[in-house]
């Protein structure tokens, strides 16, 4: 008796421990879906804001090259109001061809001069303000491209939660085949014990 609950109580430790194991096994894998899930939350919530982001770079980038093509156009306004201005002076001066002699004729050809090169002024500065706008407008898409492949970056990889918690290694308890031995060995040994100590049969013979 004293082996049998001996063994019995062996397998319950055993089995105590195991249960004591698998409970925090069970813990840990509760614990790595509600993290897992949290970052997978989070992940969504950011790719939902850098999108928001993009959108915005874009509209800064379209929002600065309209004020470059406004600038643009007020410089080419600007010099369109130069050459009528040339124009006009020299139609102003041009009663100076009516008249005779070479004073008229050099004051006429004056303002002609004049005028070719208000126009050459005008599309001068017209040509380098197109370089200059077209200048700007890339080295805003350069910056807009920078800012929007950092945004992108940000999000380019989903959250790895990495592997689960292992499983524990259970204990296996006591073996029953040393229940077992040790039985059938108080078993052999209370035979003998008996065997000893029973009388013995006496014949005919000894007793004569």
């Amino acid at each position: 008796m004293q082996q049998v609950a001996g063994h019995a109580a062996e397998a319950g430790a055993a089995r105590g421990r195991n249960n004591a194991k698998l409970k925090n096994y069970h813990r840990q894998n509760q614990e790595y879906n509600v993290l897992a899930n949290l970052d997978n939350v989070q992940y969504l919530n950011d790719v939902q804001e850098q999108e928001i982001d993009q959108d915005a770079t874009y509209q800064a980038m379209m929002d600065q090259w309209s004020d470059t093509d406004a600038q643009l156009k007020s410089i080419f306004a600007e010099n369109d109001f130069a050459i009528e201005d040339a124009i006009v002076k020299m139609h102003e001066d041009s009663y100076a061809g009516t008249q005779t002699g070479a004073t008229a004729g050099r004051r006429a050809g004056k303002s002609a001069i004049a005028l070719g090169r208000a126009k050459t002024r005008a599309l001068h500065n017209k040509m380098f303000a197109v370089d200059e706008a077209n200048r700007a407008k890339s080295k805003t898409h350069r910056a807009a491209t920078r800012d929007s492949y950092k945004l992108f970056n940000e999000v380019r990889f989903a959250p790895i939660h990495g592997f689960r918690p292992a499983a524990p290694e259970l204990e296996a308890g006591p073996s029953k085949a040393g229940l077992v031995l040790g039985l059938a060995g108080t078993a052999l040994k209370g035979y003998k014990q008996w065997d000893a100590n029973r009388a013995k049969t006496v014949t005919t013979e000894e007793a004569n």
